[in-house]
């Protein structure tokens, strides 16, 4: 993915929305530092929140990836999993908000 992702968003959120980008941000280090010690379940919970958060938030298209990378989890699909923690990285790589 090389085009930007943009993502409106209610300006009534505009004030907690960079601590919301900051937080995936971290989940992004705890995911690469969980694949490499193959550890699905921590994986698994931050996939299971960021289902939940990103929808809440506006970002459906984030939201559905989190619903699939926690799929692959509860599957243990190795590959899956992977493929989704780059879908996640190339998001929040190619994120820009507008606020209305």
């Amino acid at each position: 993915m090389s085009d930007k992702i943009i993502v409106k968003i209610d300006s009534d959120l505009e004030e907690i929305i960079p601590m919301f980008i900051d937080n995936r941000h971290k989940d992004l280090k705890e995911l690469d530092e969980h694949l490499v010690s193959n550890d699905i379940q921590s994986i698994e919970v931050i996939a299971h929140k960021l289902a939940g958060n990103a929808g809440s938030y506006g970002f459906m298209d984030l939201s559905k990836v989190g619903a699939s990378l926690e799929e692959a989890c509860k599957e243990k699909n190795q590959e899956d999993i992977k493929k989704y923690i780059l879908e996640y990285k190339d998001f929040m790589k190619n994120l820009e908000v507008v606020f209305e």
